[in-house]
């Protein structure tokens, strides 16, 4: 399953960390309370709070065996496990929809484009040349102004300076700030077919 508490912009719901725990559950009854709470992020005294409402609603049975405690999902609670999963991939498949439509910008316009290249290697860059990579377009070269990134590579893609010639069908220009003034350094190195990437309206735009 999807892990959204590893992505940083997304805030796990209580609704996503009850799916965690009734997972949990699902998979090993005899998991403790501590072991919940790395799994779901939460302290464990939380987590007791979460078993204790899932008892009172009788998702869960709880039984005793010495120190050892059990928690096993009843027919309810594999009903509400396989409920809540429904709903959370419904919500993916509605924030995939809309990604889609941000993205057909992009794709359309470097439909026709057979070797990439990205002038700039930070953060914008990269994510875009995940984004390229997956949907089957070929990022050859990043280049970039600071000598410190020369010579690496990133997803096995070269990073070099903006001055090495390097056969490209189109390059998209991809910075938060410096945008425009590497328009004109990438002309003045005979750049053509070049894009801008706006990170606003996460848009390209042909530039000249």
């Amino acid at each position: 399953m999807i892990r959204i508490d590893a992505l940083k912009f997304f805030r796990p719901t209580p609704e996503y960390r009850k799916l965690l725990i009734l997972e949990a559950l699902k998979e090993n009854s005899d998991i403790s309370q501590k072991d919940l709470s790395v799994i779901v992020g939460i302290v464990p005294s939380l987590i007791n709070k979460y078993l204790n409402e899932f008892k009172e609603l009788g998702l869960i049975k709880v039984e005793s065996q010495g120190r050892k405690i059990r928690y096993i999902l009843t027919d309810e609670g594999v009903s509400e496990l396989y409920y809540l999963k429904l709903s959370f991939f419904n919500d993916v498949v509605s924030l995939s929809i809309k990604i889609e439509s941000h993205l057909e910008n992009i794709l359309l316009k470097l439909k026709s484009k057979k070797n990439i290249g990205i002038y700039g290697a930070g953060l914008v860059g990269r994510a875009l040349a995940q984004l390229l990579l997956n949907r089957g377009f070929n990022v050859v070269v990043f280049f970039d102004d600071d000598e410190k990134k020369i010579g690496d590579r990133y997803l096995g893609i070269p990073i070099v300076n903006i001055a090495s010639k390097a056969g490209v069908d189109a390059l998209i220009v991809a910075s938060i700030k410096n945008s425009e003034k590497m328009v004109k350094i990438a002309k003045n190195f005979h750049y053509s077919d070049i894009y801008l990437f706006n990170t606003e309206e996460f848009k390209i735009k042909w530039h000249g």
